[in-house]
């Protein structure tokens, strides 16, 4: 009979693995870097400045310990001091802004949308662009690209990109609790709130007594991308969370596995993944071909449940690694 947890642990060794000492010069490079951007601000005049207590705030799956293979890009939040500034959903306003800038330019007629009714996104990103084009011309790197939500910064010679978001961050007036707005990335030029602290402790929290809960969404990452399904990593990610809330986890590396694909096939054709800190936002919203998307994750479960049968072990390795690279 094939182990297929065990090809599924030799898959996760040998293809998604990250290597130590890449980890290490990453982090050396990612600190050169933000080290470098915070010295820019710094020497700027009249411009916006960053948050005293906590300049930046690295998130994403790096930072959560669900990337796939290589370490070559992060994501980081620029935090802008918000210092004055308040922040509103609607017509009620739920969060006070925090730092200590005094006059705070961040508020100034440049920043602000060509309605006065509020920062623009697209202003700031562009203003953090120039920050980052200033340290990307002294050390020969890419030009700073902006796309959606970020600033997209390459320097080769460190073999790294980060995607700078900027920040506000602010206290809420319910609980007094820690939030951050970052542009939407919309043509609306809207804002959203996120709190990455909490998505982080949170996956740390569910994954501390559930074996393999973070190789099983690095897992689901690598099948995503093999398969071309537009759906992003935090959607994954809550859907697994959600899942612990629902299920029984099974310490067995196959049996996890199959029950977390079933049941993302199930929200798929549901067609709904609420996010945990807005529940009125369906983090699948619009994408389209979930059917398929559904579909193809019951044959993968098929294919993993057929390899159960096999006597072959090296034979029951290599089709894991075709069932999961989309090279059946």
């Amino acid at each position: 009979m094939g182990d297929v947890s065990r090809a599924i642990d030799d898959f996760i060794t040998t293809d998604i693995q990250l290597s130590k000492p890449d980890i290490e010069m990453s982090a050396k490079s990612r600190k050169w870097f933000l080290d470098r951007i915070e010295s820019v601000v710094a020497q700027r005049q009249n411009e916006p400045t960053l948050y005293a207590p906590k300049k930046f705030l690295n998130f994403g799956s790096y930072f959560k310990g669900t990337k796939v293979k290589v370490v070559d890009e992060y994501d980081v939040l620029v935090i802008i001091d918000s210092n004055k500034g308040q922040f509103s959903m609607g017509n009620t306003v739920i969060g006070k802004g925090l730092g200590s800038a005094d006059p705070n330019n961040k508020y100034t007629a440049r920043f602000m949308k060509t309605d006065g009714s509020g920062i623009s996104p697209a202003k700031i990103l562009n203003w953090l662009q120039g920050v980052a084009q200033e340290v990307t011309d002294a050390f020969e790197g890419e030009a700073p690209e902006r796309e959606g939500q970020a600033v997209t910064a390459t320097i080769k010679s460190k073999n790294i990109a980060i995607d700078l978001v900027p920040a506000g961050i602010f206290q809420r007036m319910v609980d007094n609790t820690c939030f951050y707005n970052i542009p939407k990335g919309d043509q609306a030029g809207n804002w959203i709130v996120t709190s990455p602290e909490f998505d982080m402790q949170l996956l740390s929290n569910v994954a501390s007594d559930r074996p393999n809960l973070k190789n099983v969404i690095r897992i689901l990452k690598y099948i995503r991308d093999s398969y071309n399904m537009k759906v992003g990593s935090f959607a994954l990610e809550t859907a697994v969370v959600l899942f612990t809330w629902k299920c029984k986890w099974y310490h067995d590396l196959y049996t996890a596995l199959r029950d977390v694909l079933q049941y993302i096939a199930s929200m798929f054709r549901e067609g709904v993944i609420l996010d945990p800190y807005d529940t009125k936002t369906n983090l699948i919203s619009g994408i389209e071909s979930l059917a398929w998307y559904a579909d193809r994750i019951d044959k993968i479960v098929e294919q993993l449940d057929s390899l159960t049968l096999e006597d072959d072990q090296t034979l029951v390795a290599d089709k894991v690694w075709a069932i999961f690279s989309n090279q059946v």
